[in-house]
């Protein structure tokens, strides 16, 4: 692929031949006025410009300054072709400017310009590509890391029982494994959820106040809460009481007294 560059010269002599002896570029030809520039970059969208003057004056560092400040061509590189005094003047008076990328001083042959800005765009090229494997090898290290913590972040349970020994229980054999947090009543546990989505609620089916299946049927009426997983606990293991909590739809039900081989295969199931 030819490299596009874009030609203002003061010395048709040298500028036509750019055109007709360069090598790997597909050239335009501009004026230094600033609506031929600005229309010339706009449409031919330029690899690079190529400024070759007589002198390096303040009008055409101004118009230099004026395009690599611009937000729109300023990415694009500037090389200017201009003897050497006023090579040497720019740069012992613009040390610290950085406004011109390449500046070749005459005499030289349009090989050699050719080259060289060859050699520039082919740098600048391979300094993008770099930046842009550090980007993605960064942004490749930042999911990992992203995932790594969220594999490592406890899952929450939550667990509402009106008994204290239930509670001391589940939250003894849990909390090493899980984040847990245990509400003695479902109004509390109602209000937690207002702030907090955990990951599975363990609720007991019997409570006074609030039962169960009332508790139940608020917490799948709250938008944050609807799909939390809930796992009834009950004490009463007949049949017309377990299809009762089944016809509510749990995903699913542990009987009194706890067994935690069944509890941790419940969690398993939900969670993984």
């Amino acid at each position: 692929m030819k490299y596009k560059i874009l030609v203002n010269g003061g010395s048709s002599a040298l500028l036509r031949d750019f055109f007709v002896n360069s090598t790997g570029f597909t050239c335009m030809s501009t004026s230094g006025y600033w609506t031929d520039l600005s229309a010339h970059y706009e449409m031919f969208k330029p690899d690079a410009y190529v400024c070759i003057a007589e002198y390096a004056d303040v009008q055409l560092m101004s118009q230099i300054k004026r395009l690599k400040t611009n937000e729109e061509y300023g990415n694009v590189p500037v090389i200017v072709v201009t003897n050497e005094d006023c090579f040497e003047l720019y740069t012992s008076e613009n040390e610290n400017e950085k406004i011109i990328d390449l500046i070749l001083s005459r005499p030289i042959t349009i090989s050699a310009i050719s080259d060289k800005i060859n050699r520039l765009l082919r740098n600048i090229e391979e300094e993008k590509e770099r930046i842009a494997k550090e980007k993605e090898e960064a942004e490749r290290r930042a999911a990992e890391e992203l995932e790594k913590k969220k594999l490592n972040v406890k899952k929450h349970i939550l667990i509402v029982d009106d008994d204290k020994n239930i509670l001391k229980l589940l939250k003894s054999a849990l909390e090493d494994r899980y984040d847990v947090t245990a509400t003695v009543s479902g109004r509390i546990a109602l209000k937690f959820l207002e702030t907090k989505t955990p990951d599975l609620i363990f609720l007991d089916y019997q409570m006074p106040v609030e039962t169960g299946p009332e508790v139940f049927k608020r917490i799948k009426r709250l938008d944050s809460a609807k799909d939390i997983p809930v796992v009834f606990l009950t004490g009463i293991a007949d049949r017309e009481k377990i299809t009762e909590v089944l016809s509510l739809k749990p995903q699913g039900y542990l009987l009194k007294p706890i067994n935690m081989e069944r509890v941790n295969e419940t969690i398993n199931s939900l969670l993984g």
